[in-house]
């Protein structure tokens, strides 16, 4: 195995760009971080990927979590690919120092632009947004392979700007009192249908009485409320006027089936 590309999703966006990324090099495996950090998969390479989301500027924990994986790969080109729908903050940097501490580097690292699904803040973007940003992700895709089919060293200041180490707002709300799902609720038209229990990654969720609980380990990928096919799952008293997204080129069971 030549090249092994991780990734983690929620609502398709890391998956399209991690199968993009794949097929352009050719010689390839993807895998979710979510079963490679049970252990259920092993895999490496002489060319090693992340591709994840960027969550209030930083990384998201599980991705954290799951960089010792990498520790047996330090001879591997090492890039990754931090998709993002507002600022990207200082996402790389993070990756970055959390690398060396483990005795890793990164070879190259890029900060992509794609639509956001996070509406429990603002709502979905539309068509027209969506579609420009995806044509505009495909070419910062085609010089992410091209960068790392030749291995290049794609690192500068610019790209790594100075890191102070400190908990973000992201691992604040994850890590506090009151877990970060307590304010998901399924409403009356939950047909129990199961597929939020099918694209959680982390496995949070579970069906009782064909009702959706969710188990207090939540990262707030929010593939829950944005897979939902009956917009039953709402977070909160704004959810309800939002409207839903999730990648154009996924499906759900593409999403679902990374994750069995």
């Amino acid at each position: 195995m030549t090249n092994t590309i991780f990734y983690f999703t929620g609502t398709g966006n890391c998956l399209m760009v991690a199968a993009s990324i794949a097929a352009g090099l050719g010689d390839k495996e993807i895998v979710p971080i979510s079963r490679a950090i049970k252990g259920s998969i092993v895999a490496g390479g002489e060319v090693i990927g992340l591709v994840f989301p960027t969550y209030w500027g930083g990384l998201p924990l599980i991705v954290r979590k799951s960089l010792p994986l990498l520790q047996s790969h330090k001879e591997s080109y090492l890039f990754a690919v931090a998709a993002h729908a507002g600022g990207p903050g200082k996402v790389l940097s993070q990756l970055q120092s959390e690398l060396k501490g483990l005795g890793l580097e990164l070879s190259a690292g890029y900060c992509l632009s794609m639509p956001s699904n996070y509406i429990i803040s603002y709502d979905a973007p539309d068509k027209t947004d969506i579609e420009k940003d995806l044509a505009h992700a495909d070419s910062i895709i085609s010089d992410i392979v091209e960068t790392v089919r030749n291995r290049k060293v794609r690192r500068s200041s610019a790209d790594f700007p100075k890191y102070e180490r400190q908990t973000s707002a992201y691992e604040r709300f994850i890590a506090g009192v009151n877990s970060s799902d307590e304010h998901y609720e399924a409403l009356e038209s939950c047909t129990g249908c199961g597929d939020c229990v099918r694209v959680c990654p982390v496995e949070n969720i579970v069906l009782r009485e064909d009702r959706p609980t969710w188990l207090h380990h939540c990262e707030q990928c929010l593939a829950c409320i944005n897979w939902c096919p009956v917009r039953a799952i709402q977070y909160g008293s704004g959810t309800s006027r939002r409207g839903r997204y999730t990648n154009p080129r996924v499906s759900i069971d593409d999403v679902a089936r990374k994750y069995l």
